[in-house]
């Protein structure tokens, strides 16, 4: 009887895998024939994949430094915006209470600016980095939802390769977008299949409005692609049509000058030195 029941189990358990694998052949042809897959949205971007931007596979879109992290953000919800607007289920967003204390919370009214809707997102907050790592693996392996990201700051050495291989396995298995947002990081090796780096621009001037700031702007260098090659990019963010768009490298325009202030800080007084109070 006991060398029957494992044998179903493993019969269960080769069959589950089966049926996942399929649920995830059948997303990925059902976002193709919807036009969502395979298309960054920049001709130049798309040019750096062979066989299209792997939607269902393990990124990572990272900042050097913690004050870019908006930057970073706005990225990450413009890419999941366009790439997941065909997709039913929740988007899980983890986030490392380290995070936190540096970057802030999520702001829903900026997500929408990015097109994405704060309505899809399930966001989790850990006490700390080991239950975040644990939270981030089992929302992987949950096949109705359309994405998981995981936010975590800097370079963890509990966040290794063994743990970016099995979020890679999961999201291919169960047909999801999973990423790791990396906060004020430095570039390491993982199971990632793009990694992203995101740093802002100087916004142009508005052609629309006089002394308004036009579109935001950003430096995007693509580190590593599985799919691909490397490139480097400035793309701006067009929240009418909720899209990216291609800056030309030769393009140069100066940021609006303010105009409800003065251009400088006033002279300063005198500065005095005073000894240390004991």
């Amino acid at each position: 009887m006991q060398g029957n029941r494992q044998r179903m189990e493993v019969l269960q358990n080769a069959v589950a895998r089966i049926d996942r694998r399929h649920a995830a052949f059948a997303r990925h042809e059902r976002l193709r024939a919807d036009g969502g897959a395979g298309v960054f949205g920049i001709d130049a971007v798309d040019a750096a994949f062979k066989d299209g931007f792997p939607v269902f596979a393990l990124h990572e879109v990272r900042c050097s430094l913690t004050r870019d992290i908006g930057a970073a953000t706005g990225f990450l919800a413009g890419l999941m915006a366009g790439r997941m607007k065909h997709l039913q289920g929740r988007i899980v967003w983890i986030c490392d209470p380290a995070c936190r204390l540096d970057g802030g919370q999520l702001f829903p009214a900026g997500l929408s600016m990015f097109g994405l809707d704060p309505a899809r997102l399930l966001v989790v907050r850990p006490a700390d980095l080991k239950t975040a790592l644990w939270a981030s693996d089992e929302a992987a392996k949950c096949g109705d939802l359309a994405g998981v990201v995981f936010q975590i700051k800097g370079n963890q050495p509990s966040f290794d390769m063994t743990a970016t291989r099995r979020l890679m396995l999961k999201a291919q298995h169960n047909g999801l977008f999973v990423c790791i947002l990396r906060q004020g990081g430095d570039e390491e090796a993982n199971a990632a299949a793009t990694r992203w780096h995101v740093r802002t621009q100087p916004s142009a001037a508005d052609p629309h409005l006089e002394k308004g700031i036009g579109l935001l702007r950003l430096e995007l260098t693509l580190e590593r692609n599985r799919n691909g090659h490397t490139g480097h990019w400035t793309i701006a963010w067009n929240q009418l049509e909720h899209g990216f768009e291609h800056v030309p490298t030769d393009y140069v325009d100066r940021p609006a000058a303010p105009f409800d202030r003065p251009d400088g800080a006033p002279q300063m007084g005198q500065v005095m030195a005073f000894e240390r109070a004991s």
